[in-house]
């Protein structure tokens, strides 16, 4: 097959974060969410990564609610193990990403950057690959909270 195209994605898309039932904030008491820790939006450094996996929520047809169970359907497939019901996804537009880097002194750059497993397949560079600013990391977490949801939500919207 050959290379797809990576480009740069426009201010006024979107890309959805995965973030794993141990990166969710919860109310000690009720166990409502109420967060994203700052390690939901930062490297693993342990594997080396260089940039933040997303996947390009435009790249999908229909309404938002048909784009995100989309999404949610192409993580499904390329999970090893059957994915948490109480994990989530967060949906972050790409201007505020670039912008919070920017607010930090960082360029954040997020691309679109398809593979033969998935053409929606995007990502943030820039991040400190030490993940040493961890306001940047928080920042971005925050901005991520604002559009969240988990799976089961996901699975639960209306056709």
């Amino acid at each position: 097959m050959p290379k797809l195209n990576h480009s740069t994605i426009p201010d006024e898309n979107h890309v959805v974060r995965r973030c794993g039932h141990q990166v969710i904030e919860r109310d000690l008491v009720s166990n409502d969410v109420i967060g994203l820790f700052p390690k939901s939006m930062q490297l693993r450094v342990d594997k080396n990564e260089k940039y933040l996996s997303m996947n390009l929520l435009e790249h999908c047809s229909g309404s938002k609610k048909d784009r995100l169970k989309a999404v949610v359907a192409i993580q499904r497939s390329k999970a090893a193990t059957r994915l948490s019901l109480q994990s989530g996804i967060a949906v972050i537009d790409a201007k505020r990403i670039r912008k919070i880097g920017s607010e930090h002194k960082r360029t954040l750059t997020v691309r679109h950057t398809p593979n033969s497993g998935d053409v929606s397949y995007s990502r943030v560079s820039g991040l400190p690959l030490d993940n040493g600013d961890e306001l940047l990391t928080a920042a971005l977490a925050d901005e991520a909270y604002q559009d969240f949801m988990l799976l089961y939500q996901v699975d639960a919207l209306p056709e």
